[in-house]
């Protein structure tokens, strides 16, 4: 059962890089289709958002345990493509995530501290 997860987001495409973009979103699709598949992650779901004037404008989030989240975070595929979205997407972002016992635990600490 997933606890944890990774917030992978951005703003905008940055100026000029349109084509780098749209190839990059079908390879990291492709990507977590594939880790999926494998069992290295529980699932994951693209999201755009709306206009609402702020610096988030879509984000992908990837569910799994705390193994397999740290796994994808450090793994070299990973960490080319954070090089490759920070030349294309502007406000590029990746942020860990807690769900269920995880987040429980964040709030239980928050209370005590």
């Amino acid at each position: 059962m997933s606890d944890a997860g990774l917030l992978i987001g951005w703003n905008r495409v940055a100026p000029g890089r349109d084509a780098m973009a749209v190839e990059l979103w079908a390879e990291m699709l492709a990507y977590l289709m594939k880790l999926h598949g494998e069992g290295q992650v529980e699932k994951f779901e693209p999201v755009l958002l709306g206009a609402h004037g702020g610096a988030l404008n879509g984000f992908v989030l990837v569910r799994g345990t705390q193994a397999q989240i740290d796994r994808l975070r450090n793994s070299d595929d990973f960490l080319v493509f954070n090089v490759r979205a920070n030349k294309a997407l502007d406000g590029f972002t990746v942020v860990r995530a807690h769900y269920g016992e995880q987040a429980a635990k964040i709030l239980r600490l928050y209370s005590t501290v």
